[in-house]
């Protein structure tokens, strides 16, 4: 008897030890095929098995592209065209931007087997939109949308606009408090946590360059496309695909473009939601027009708070201005009134910034100084934004001892009597060194009284 049981227990586990070697030998010829059909085509990306191939059947990665969109879903996105929002002329775009070189765009995130691309998308635009336009780099709930709008059917398929609306009319709430399970079969426990980050509206795209491009500058924008088998083992380059097919399955980010991609004709750079192994990094760029790429583009609208102040502040002069610096800080947009607070970096010496906006004071150190300012308008909760200022704060006047930004008698007195009486030196830089050679002596003297009284040049280096 234990001889019978014991052939089929060898069997499998022959059948269990070489079943991996023939799998990854498939593998490696499916990819040899799909490559061979990249360069026949003459398509400019490359293939690579990636933990896409390896983790998840063929049919699970087709679930994997959930995007489903509704029968009336034109009718519902068209309602969200506004005429005229998009102002920039097609000569006043770049040919390249890209919100990464910003660091600008959240992490990528990985999906898992669940059909949520949909989610991953619209809540990649919220994050990054909020990255840009309020300085905070955070980490939004996918499992909450997954849980408490789809309600049991999110890893089957759904669109962004259901996204978009429960962050209008809910808010999202930080990944910490409903961490992602790719299971829409959790419970939703939203109420349990504060509100982090909202939308207003959003505004559809329509599907051209010009204008997903003027979209892009403003935010990085969620749209739809059709993903091919072949896709899943993307691994560089501008993927393209001749289109045979009229619809989309899967929702991604852009973020950005190169006119010079795919032979010059120009290429998307989009951020996926298969995790950072996959791809180049975790995104791709796809080929204008490739795919449907770019169907169901929306930008999200959030409240916003904004400097009117330009980033270089007007310069000062170390005690010698006509009274003290003053400059009034300025915003707009969001709930006057609105409170400014240094955030990054040092003021000038001498210089109080107060939290209605006003910096003021006497500077006393010549320096270039760069610092960060955070402005908060009145809403509760309060909106942010935080924008870097440069200020130069210029030298003293040379000579001017006693630092009353003009040149007497007085300072040729104040400078011979600390050369010779052991009074204290004068306190403002400059106000010891005439003529700007780097030290005090009788020379300073000769020169301040000889500009005085025998039309002698002014302080300052000599010529």
């Amino acid at each position: 008897m234990n001889k019978f049981i014991s052939v089929p227990l060898f069997i499998l586990t022959t059948l269990l030890l070489i079943s991996p070697a023939f799998a990854a030998e498939n593998l490696q010829e499916e990819l040899q095929a799909i490559q061979k059909e990249i360069d026949t085509d003459g398509y400019y990306w490359t293939a690579a098995i990636n933990p896409v191939i390896t983790d998840y059947t063929p049919e699970q990665r087709r679930n994997m592209a959930g995007l489903k969109l509704p029968d009336n879903w034109e009718e519902i996105w068209s309602a969200h065209l506004k005429p005229g929002s998009l102002k920039l002329a097609v000569e006043d775009l770049p040919s390249t931007f890209n919100w990464e070189d910003s660091g600008k765009v959240t992490g990528v995130r990985n999906q898992g087997g669940c059909g949520s691309c949909w989610i991953f998308a619209a809540v990649g635009a919220l994050e990054a939109i909020y990255k840009i336009q309020r300085q905070v780099d955070v980490d939004l709930s996918e499992q909450q949308i997954l849980s408490c709008v789809s309600g049991g059917w999110g890893c089957s398929g759904g669109w962004m606009d259901y996204a978009y609306t429960h962050f209008r009319d809910y808010g999202s709430i930080l990944e910490a408090y409903m961490p992602y399970a790719a299971n829409d079969q959790v419970p939703c426990t939203e109420g349990q946590y504060p509100v982090y980050a909202t939308c207003n509206s959003w505004t559809a795209i329509p599907n051209n360059v010009s204008a997903i491009k003027t979209a892009v500058m403003t935010a990085p924008v969620a749209v739809a496309f059709f993903v091919y088998d072949n896709f899943n083992w993307y691994d560089q380059g501008c993927y393209d695909h001749a289109d045979d097919s009229a619809g989309v399955n899967h929702a991604v980010l852009i973020v950005g473009w190169d006119d010079n991609m795919c032979g010059g004709v120009g290429a998307w750079r989009v951020k996926n939601s298969w995790g950072a192994n996959w791809g180049d990094d975790g995104y791709f760029w796809i080929k204008y027009g490739s795919c449907n790429f770019g169907t169901a583009a929306a930008l999200l609208d959030i409240d916003n708070v904004a400097f009117t102040t330009d980033k270089l502040l007007p310069a000062g002069d170390k005690l010698c201005a006509p009274g003290e610096y003053q400059f009034q800080f300025a915003a707009a947009e969001g709930t006057p009134p609105y409170s400014f607070y240094r955030q990054v970096g040092f003021l000038p010496d001498g210089l109080t910034l107060e939290t209605d906006g006003l910096l003021h004071g006497f500077p006393t150190r010549a320096k270039s100084c760069t610092f960060g300012i955070r402005v908060e308008d009145s809403s509760d909760p309060f909106v942010k934004y935080l924008k870097y200022f440069t200020v130069v704060i210029n030298d003293g006047i040379a000579g001017d001892a006693d630092c009353n930004c003009n040149y007497n008698l007085l300072d040729a007195t104040y400078l011979i009597k600390y050369l010779y009486k052991s009074d204290p030196a004068p306190t403002c830089e400059m106000g010891d060194d005439v003529n700007c050679d780097g030290s005090c002596n009788l020379l300073d003297v000769t020169h301040l009284v000889n500009f005085l009284y025998k039309n002698g040049p002014e302080p300052g280096p000599m010529q």
